[in-house]
């Protein structure tokens, strides 16, 4: 009855959870905002969420660690992950954040939500990780080599990396390593943003704060991830994460720029709650603003720099309306993705059907050719047997002059051979 209990408030507390099927699905922000100027609907949820995660810690469902799994269950190339034989990833629900989820990379990182309010416990129990504008994307370090897909599970490219797992030169060479990070293409940066699993050991449900101190403290012992050589292709740093007190959120917000000469200029400030494990998809747990929405959200005594606030956009009104704005943008979008992908495959059907069209022209060509081709190849067969009985004929009745000449020869050869006979018997 424990494990049933715990299941039916697991799925109450991630009803707004879900992890989006792909990225042509609409996110709902309109429900953050039916409790609006109320004790808000994030600060219940996370309540709730983080109740339901202290409770199965010790549950039994937690035994089975989602991540390494689903990479063993993806790549398909190392046996390390396969305690007897391989067996499917195909978890019935929650699984330390892994809900739900089919035998692809898709609906694997942890989403944030807007944060519409400013947590009660804010300066107590949560971190701001300032994020560079770039790629979100999916590290999967295993078996020799590291894997990039973006956050919708697609393949983006493959590089040695000095991560465990990552590199076939080290002695780690066979074990994985899962990173949440961005990737700035023009410096060629990974910047870490969280662990899901590390030298095999999957971090999926250690809090936020142990995550970080082991991402720093592991990462320290390969010193390949800091330059470009043999065993490492992408320059590999830890994005900084510090408490959410006046102090703190001032001081990272009176720096402009946010990164070495703008590069990557910064994209927005993530807020994670310190004991929040690591789920896959949207979570209240996980905050995002941008640095101009700060003092709205979270208060005027923050010091920011003026160079965020000239970041607002010439239209903005509040938060409020910038989100649903933003929505109303990413739908018509989303929709013109999908009606392109509707018209591409009607093309692709119409091609086809042309195809199969021109493929029944042609047999039908081939066809009364065949058939016209036919009556002709009689006339030709009856000509020649035409000419070969005229050429019979002809032959006979040069055979039938031949033999009347020679039968003419013979009676005058015979009427001579007499009046010669005569001759004698007068003479």
């Amino acid at each position: 009855m424990k494990m049933e209990d715990d299941l039916e408030i697991l799925e109450k507390a991630l009803s707004n959870l879900d992890a989006t099927e792909s990225k042509e699905e609409k996110s709902d922000f309109e429900g953050l905002y039916k409790n609006w100027g109320k004790t808000g609907s994030q600060e219940e949820r996370r309540a709730q969420l983080l109740e339901t995660q202290k409770g199965n810690r010790n549950n039994k469902i937690d035994r089975f660690r989602g991540i390494l799994e689903l990479v063993n269950a993806v790549e398909d190339n190392s046996k390390l992950f396969r305690p007897y034989k391989k067996i499917p990833y195909r978890p019935n629900i929650y699984v330390a954040g892994f809900h739900k989820t089919c035998l692809t990379y898709s609906n694997v990182l942890m989403l944030s939500e807007w944060m519409i309010e400013k947590p009660s416990d804010f300066a107590q129990n949560w971190y701001v990780v300032p994020c560079p504008k770039g790629v979100r994307v999916l590290v999967i370090a295993n078996n020799g080599t590291t894997k990039f897909y973006t956050k919708y599970g697609h393949f983006k490219f493959e590089r040695y990396t000095g991560l465990p797992g990552g590199n076939p030169y080290n002695l780690y060479r066979r074990n994985c390593c899962v990173l949440d990070c961005f990737y700035h293409e023009q410096s060629n940066t990974l910047h870490l943003l969280d662990l899901l699993a590390w030298n095999n050991q999957p971090m999926t449900d250690g809090e936020t704060e142990f995550r970080q101190y082991w991402m720093k403290t592991q990462l320290e012992d390969f010193p390949d991830t800091k330059t470009i050589n043999k065993k490492n292709k992408v320059i590999i740093k830890i994005l900084p994460m510090m408490p959410c007190t006046t102090h703190y959120l001032s001081y990272l917000l009176s720096t402009y720029p946010q990164f070495e000469n703008n590069v990557p200029p910064l994209d927005g400030l993530l807020f994670y709650h310190k004991r929040a494990h690591y789920v896959a998809g949207e979570t209240p747990l996980v905050g995002w603003l941008f640095p101009y929405m700060v003092p709205e959200v979270l208060g005027e005594d923050i010091t920011m720099h003026p160079g965020y606030s000239a970041e607002k956009p010439a239209d903005y009104v509040n938060q409020a309306d910038f989100i649903q704005k933003f929505e109303a943008k990413w739908a018509k979008k989303n929709k013109r993705r999908s009606s392109s992908s509707m018209e591409t495959d009607s093309t692709k059907g119409s091609t086809k059907d042309l195809t199969q069209k021109e493929k029944n022209v042609k047999n039908k060509a081939v066809e009364t050719k065949d058939k016209n081709a036919a009556p002709k190849t009689d006339e030709i067969n009856d000509n020649k047997t035409m000419e070969t009985d005229n050429s019979d004929s002809a032959e006979k009745k040069d055979e039938e002059k031949e033999n009347k000449v020679m039968e003419l020869d013979n009676k005058e050869g015979e009427q001579k051979s007499r009046e010669e006979n005569k001759r004698e018997r007068y003479e």
